[in-house]
């Protein structure tokens, strides 16, 4: 094989696990539905336990945005929240389900409105 046949198959590669993630990866980010909402609403008292010192409260409601998958032995889940109230705030926030359905806040970042939803 010549070189450029190399550089093209490793491109074409590259693509193909980009579109369908890589095991271990992040997953594609997609819109929240009702399962994530549900996530972040089960664990919302967890969320506020893990925000800065400097942001105090009262908290409005918790809406869940998009989100990213991990799959682990479980699943990780990072989803970008908007914490309602009279300045918006927007948080990333990474929670773990285990193989027995049980969920934790692993951890919490306050982060701009535009900032990509990444691993962290």
């Amino acid at each position: 094989m010549n070189a450029l046949t190399i550089v093209t198959l490793g491109l074409i590669l590259a693509v193909v696990a980009e579109s369908r993630g890589i095991t271990g990866g992040l997953g594609p980010q997609q819109f929240a539905g009702p399962g994530e909402q549900a996530l972040v609403q089960t664990n919302r008292d967890a969320i506020l336990r893990k925000l800065p010192s400097f942001m105090s409260g009262p908290f409005g409601p918790l809406k869940a945005l998009v989100y990213r998958k991990q799959v682990v032995k479980g699943t990780n889940y990072f989803i970008k929240v908007k914490m309602m109230g009279v300045q918006p705030r927007f948080l990333h926030v990474k929670i773990y389900t285990g193989l027995n359905n049980r969920s934790h806040v692993k951890d919490v970042e306050v982060r701009a409105q535009y900032d990509p939803l990444e691993f962290f």
